[in-house]
């Protein structure tokens, strides 16, 4: 993120700067022109945004130039035509000035030299993707060799459950007092929602609890637990809904101490609450797949963050693909397989794998690029045995009573001695389920990731760039 308000602080210096050259007096059609075409570019659209970018560009619009490429970036900081734009290049799994690179890998007399020219892929208007299929699980979910699975479904204290509610509405009511809003509240079994429209029944409300209800659909299915009204949280999940996207930055400032909320996803997640503005965001979704994979079957046994999240990105593409509003909505995996196939097809790439595998968190400056293939790699394993159960069956066996307990979060020393058995244990419980050595998986998972994403370029009349599958399984076999 550093890098990015680096990027940032100099397109605001040279905004201004350049704007003096370009001349105003040009001609009146031309901003004109800006003012229409302006008022069409998508809101969250990195490409439209890039694609405008270029249009003032080349229209001498320097100013404007500048405004539409910081968004871009902070739509999606691994835009490539953006950051190329910037003079970076893609360098492992991170980008590098080309200046910069010269210097990395030694290259006399300036930057080394450039790759062949290849097509790059611009979507103007996302491809769309081929209907993935929600897991289809059986009336009684079994285990790999056949026996029944115990019950995923949480058991909840109902006092507690019903404090916990009416806390959480203190909550809502102390803030309305202190900020001077108003909050309407809509309560369910699962969700406690709080808004500043105009009603509970405002139809943004309804499109927000049309997406949870959704979304815990996908999930109950996705994780094998039974029942429409089966418990997956251990208390009811909160939202805020502000009615704009001026309120929402406002409510981040002051409330979540959060000076820049602007996202992707419009929303974000803070201890207890999500503060959103759309009710279609994709960080509602989130907190409800990651809270559901944690307390599944009602333990304390961590999962790791690429599993969790993983099933969070299949879980928000599902629900896009669902409603399929626009060509971005269904190329949500597309956008997915595209990255991680930059990332494993990248010279000096060093992430596989293990990446995933052995890191305690997500790296927080990489989240698009992480989330990504921890994506990939949850749907690999759903496909790779054409059953959910397998997926399921590691999920019981990483929070079952075999699995590692965690240490206490203030000693390191044990936190450490407790993540490598929980690596180890976790690589025995994909071999069980999947009947693959790890490094196997490895292989297998990028030859997955290059032919999906060259499936989906191609179903969308793009030209692949991506290297022969020969050749990754060859770079692989040498690499061992």
């Amino acid at each position: 993120m550093k890098k990015i308000s680096i990027l940032l602080a100099i397109l605001f210096i040279q905004g201004p700067l350049t704007a003096q050259d370009s001349k105003p007096s040009k001609g009146k059609s031309v901003l004109e022109e800006y003012c229409r075409r302006a008022a069409r570019v998508p809101p969250r659209d990195a490409n439209a945004h890039f694609q405008f970018y270029l249009w003032c560009s080349q229209s001498k619009l320097a100013s404007q130039a500048a405004f539409y490429l910081k968004e871009t970036l902070l739509i999606d900081e691994d835009h490539e035509g953006a950051r190329g734009s910037l003079g970076y290049v893609r360098y492992g799994s991170s980008w590098v000035l080309k200046t910069d690179l010269a210097k990395r890998t030694g290259s006399p007399g300036g930057p080394p030299a450039e790759p062949e020219a290849t097509p790059e892929i611009v979507i103007t208007e996302a491809p769309a993707a081929p209907e993935l299929e929600s897991p289809i699980l059986p009336e009684t979910p079994v285990g790999t060799d056949g026996e029944k699975m115990e019950d995923s479904e949480l058991t909840v204290d109902v006092n507690q459950y019903t404090a916990d509610a009416a806390r959480k509405k203190e909550w809502a009511a102390t803030l309305s007092e202190n900020l001077n809003i108003e909050f309407h509240t809509y309560e369910d079994q699962d969700f406690l929602i709080h808004t500043t429209l105009s009603s509970a029944k405002h139809p943004k409300m309804g499109q927000l609890l049309a997406n949870l209800k959704s979304s815990k659909k996908l999930l109950s299915n996705f994780l094998g637990v039974k029942g429409k009204d089966a418990i997956l949280w251990p208390a009811k999940v909160q939202f805020v809904l502000l009615r704009s996207e001026q309120q929402y930055q406002q409510f981040a400032e002051i409330v979540d101490m959060v000076d820049y909320a602007k996202n992707a996803e419009s929303g974000y997640t803070n201890e207890e609450h999500t503060a959103l503005w759309q009710p279609e965001s994709s960080a509602a979704t989130r907190v409800l797949a990651t809270d559901a994979v944690s307390y599944l079957y009602g333990t304390d046994r961590r999962v790791g963050w690429w599993l969790a999240e993983g099933i969070a990105e299949q879980i928000i593409g599902m629900s896009k693909l669902s409603r399929g509003k626009d060509a971005r909505d269904k190329a949500y995996f597309y956008r997915n397989y595209k990255t991680t196939a930059d990332v494993l097809s990248a010279e000096n790439n060093e992430d596989n794998i293990y990446y995933l595998l052995e890191s305690q968190t997500m790296k927080r400056r990489q989240e698009r690029r992480s989330r990504a293939m921890a994506m990939t790699l949850v749907d690999f394993l759903y496909r790779v045995r054409k059953n959910p159960r397998y997926l399921q069956a590691l999920l019981r066996d990483l929070k079952g009573e075999q699995a590692p307990l965690a240490a206490a979060e203030d000693d390191e020393d044990a936190l450490k001695t407790y993540w490598l058995g929980y690596v180890n244990f976790q690589e025995k419980a994909l071999k069980t389920h999947f009947k693959k050595e790890t490094e196997e998986l490895d292989l297998l998972w990028k030859r997955h990731v290059l032919e999906m994403a060259k499936k989906y370029a191609a179903q969308g009349g793009q030209q692949s760039r991506y290297p022969d599958l020969r050749r990754l399984r060859g770079r692989n076999r040498s690499d061992d």
